[in-house]
C-alpha cells in the first residue's frame, strides 16, 4: 500500500519533468510557457484536494491525477501547433496567439466535455476507490482547463504587452 503509493507518486514525478523537458525541446520558450502552467496546474490541484473534505491520496487518485495531467499537456500540446500553423502562414504574432488558441478551443473542449461526462458517472455509481479516481480527475480537469487555456494566454499576453520580440512560436 504506502510502498506502491510512494513508488507511484515518484514515478508520476519523473514523468512530469521528462514531459516538461521534452515540451522546451519540441516548443522552445512556447514550451516554457506550457511548462509553467502544468507547475500552476501541480500546485492548484493540490490545493484544491486539500480543502475538499473526504479527499484521499490513494492510487487511483493519482490516476486520476496522470489522466487529468495527460489532458492538460494535451491542451497545450493542440494550442501550439495551431499556433505554428498560424506562424507558418506568416500571421502577425498577436494573431497568431488569437488563432492557435480559437482554433483549439473545440478540441479541449469536446475531450475535456466528455472525459468530465464518464468521470461524473464513475462518482454516480462508482463505489470507493473508482469515486476517488472520478473526484481527482474532475478536479484536475477544471484545473487543467484552467491552466492550459486561461493560465498560458495571460502570460502569452502579458507577454506581448511587456515584450513581444522574445515571445517565439
Amino acid at each position: 500500500g504506502v510502498d506502491a503509493l510512494a513508488t507511484s507518486v515518484t514515478a508520476a514525478a519523473i514523468g512530469i519533468l521528462i514531459v516538461m523537458l521534452i515540451m522546451i525541446i519540441r516548443y522552445r520558450m512556447a514550451g516554457i510557457v506550457a511548462d509553467w502552467a502544468l507547475v500552476i496546474y501541480i500546485i492548484l490541484l493540490f490545493l484544491f484536494l486539500a480543502v475538499v473534505p473526504g479527499v484521499q491520496l490513494t492510487l487511483p487518485g493519482i490516476a486520476g491525477i496522470i489522466l487529468s495531467l495527460a489532458m492538460a499537456v494535451d491542451a497545450n500540446v493542440l494550442i501550439l501547433e495551431r499556433m505554428r500553423e498560424e506562424k507558418d502562414k506568416g500571421q502577425p504574432l498577436p494573431i497568431i496567439i488569437k488563432e492557435g488558441y480559437d482554433k483549439a478551443w473545440s478540441a479541449i473542449f469536446d475531450s475535456n466535455l466528455t472525459t468530465w461526462i464518464a468521470s461524473l458517472l464513475l462518482f454516480q455509481f462508482g463505489t470507493g476507490p473508482v469515486k476517488g479516481f472520478a473526484l481527482t480527475l474532475t478536479l484536475g480537469l477544471f484545473v487543467g482547463v484552467f491552466t492550459s487555456v486561461f493560465v498560458t494566454r495571460a502570460i502569452y499576453e502579458l507577454l506581448l504587452t511587456a515584450n513581444p520580440k522574445e515571445i517565439s512560436i
